[in-house]
């Protein structure tokens, strides 16, 4: 009496949802009764519920032992180890599920399949043979025995495979398809073409047949017959806009059989041509553009991908990012306004809006924005958090808040101590002030280490060894520095001759000055304190 009232106490717990009061019930039950099987699957259930997979698996292994012929019981074992990914588990809960219904066909051959996802491909063909005596042969087998062939490079039984499936069902594309992507992954493309050739008698105009020939042909580097088969698949109503920009991202990341850019343009205007209407068109044809480090076709195709819809928030991002690459900084400050009125205190728009403008020099409002994108970026996002200190590290450093800088930079560093950009450029600012310089030259030596042979960060360390008065130690970075550019900058070339002028080459020394000067005049840089060094002939701080 008290099993059955504390067994029916525990089903009423747990359909009003008290699962822990009926954890404990049914704990309880089994105490007094370990050979329950229905309480040991009741609290199976309940641990399923929690996702604590490890004692589920214990209390439905304890209910299958005790009663081996409830198929429930191991179908419940079967789905914690679908969940917790134990393939090595699987074949033998198959055995039990097949010995209770031996003309069930589906579990063999999840045991067969099971079995080739271990990797136990002799194990795996036996059971797919097993089902071919018992039911007869099915596409799957054909299939999933010509993928065990290959994983055990056996490409001719796997050829084999599917030879056979086309000459069972010659009606059926798949057979063709699956076959001709294997000649061309064997480097054997004229085979493919011939066999899809035959099969576009059998299957005019297949979607699927035009893109094996163009993978063929691509794969013998004939771009034209490659370009028109896929340009006729574009056209083809048999693939939808999903499966059309799928074959383009495909095609643009694939570095084995790489398409000529202007092939891929082409196809991008195509797409959105065939849907003049559909922003994800457009946006396709802007990433493909973008890829291709055309930006200004990719920003417009982003601009009207907006025009048809505004409230796709990737959109926004992609046309954002683009206009920081290309320093339209007065379209990123636009947009980025635009976008954060429809998608308010969204982390990476605060983020690439605050950038634009931090690109034309308003630091105060760049600060306002990472400050936002800071609040409300997610604390486990470090890669941005981050991004986030190392910016603001700059543009305290800008508003003169050097201690808020120094915080900033500290913040980024300890989120990532192989921040080189972070380490080098509180290095640096630390240099200017003259403050912690051992701190300083260590950190920018870990910056060079991490990014050796980095003009900027030459220059850094340096400039630390400058103000160090280890004027040996900074001529011999700042050369590395120098000949690391491909064309130096004004500031390392007046660092040159700074450093060069404490070394007593003075003739040297206004060389470089002179250098620095007039790079600095011709885009309009003040050249005056330049111009005091030249005519003074000496190093003025």
């Amino acid at each position: 009496m008290l099993i059955k009232e504390l067994y029916f106490k525990g089903i009423q717990q747990k359909s009003a949802g008290q699962f822990a009061a009926a954890e404990k019930t049914f704990d309880r039950l089994v105490l007094l009764q370990p050979d329950n099987d229905a309480a040991h699957f009741e609290l199976a259930r309940i641990y399923i519920e929690k996702e604590d997979y490890t004692q589920a698996e214990r209390s439905a292994k304890h209910a299958a032992v005790i009663n081996p012929d409830n198929e429930w019981y191991w179908s419940t074992l079967l789905d914690i180890y679908k969940k917790t990914g134990n393939i090595k588990a699987m074949p033998a809960v198959f055995d039990e599920l097949i010995r209770l219904h031996p003309d069930r066909i589906s579990n063999y051959q999840e045991k067969a399949y099971v079995l080739f996802l271990d990797k136990q491909y002799d194990a795996s063909l036996a059971a797919y043979d097993t089902v071919a005596q018992r039911f007869g042969e099915t596409d799957e087998q054909y299939l999933t025995k010509s993928q065990i062939y290959l994983a055990q490079n056996d490409t001719e039984s796997a050829i084999g495979e599917l030879e056979t499936l086309i000459s069972k069902k010659p009606k059926d594309v798949k057979g063709y398809i699956l076959l001709a992507e294997l000649y061309t992954k064997t480097k054997e493309p004229r085979k493919a073409v011939a066999l899809l050739e035959d099969a576009s008698v059998l299957f005019p105009n297949d979607p699927l047949i035009l893109l094996g020939k163009s993978d063929a042909y691509l794969s013998m580097n004939k771009q034209k017959p490659a370009y028109d088969f896929l340009q006729q698949a574009f056209i083809n109503t048999g693939l939808d806009i999903d499966a059309k920009a799928g074959i383009l991202y495909t095609a643009i990341a694939n570095r084995n059989r790489t398409m000529a850019p202007e092939s891929l343009a082409k196809l991008a205007d195509l797409l959105a041509e065939t849907y003049p209407q559909e922003a994800k068109a457009y946006a396709v044809k802007g990433d493909i553009y973008m890829q291709l480090q055309q930006l200004e076709p990719a920003r417009q195709a982003y601009l009207k991908a907006l025009d048809i819809n505004q409230y796709i928030e990737g959109i926004w991002q992609q046309l954002i990012q683009v206009e920081l690459q290309m320093a339209k900084y007065d379209d990123v400050e636009l947009h980025g306004k635009e976008a954060l009125k429809l998608f308010p205190n969204h982390p990476l728009l605060l983020f690439f809006t605050g950038h634009g403008f931090l690109g034309n020099g308003k630091y105060q409002e760049a600060r306002t924005y990472l400050e936002g994108a800071l609040n409300a970026a997610n604390e486990e996002h470090t890669p941005l958090l981050t991004q986030l200190y190392s910016n603001l590290g700059d543009i305290y450093n800008a508003l003169n808040m050097h201690a808020e800088s120094d915080v900033a930079y500290e913040e980024a560093i300890a989120l990532d101590s192989t921040n080189a950009y972070a380490l080098n450029n509180y290095a640096y600012y630390l240099a200017l002030r003259k403050e912690k310089l051992t701190l300083a030259a260590e950190m920018s030596q870990k910056s060079n280490e991490l990014m050796p042979n980095y003009p900027s960060y030459q220059d850094t360390y340096a400039w630390v060894f400058f103000q160090q008065g280890k004027y040996s130690d900074a001529l011999e970075w700042i050369q590395k520095a120098i000949k690391n550019s491909k064309s130096a900058s004004d500031t390392l070339l007046e660092h040159y001759g700074d450093i060069l002028a404490k070394l007593g080459d003075i003739n040297g020394a206004i060389v470089q000055w002179k250098k620095a000067r007039a790079i600095s005049g011709a885009v309009g840089k003040d050249i005056d304190k330049l111009s005091k060094k030249i005519n003074a002939r000496q190093f003025i701080d």
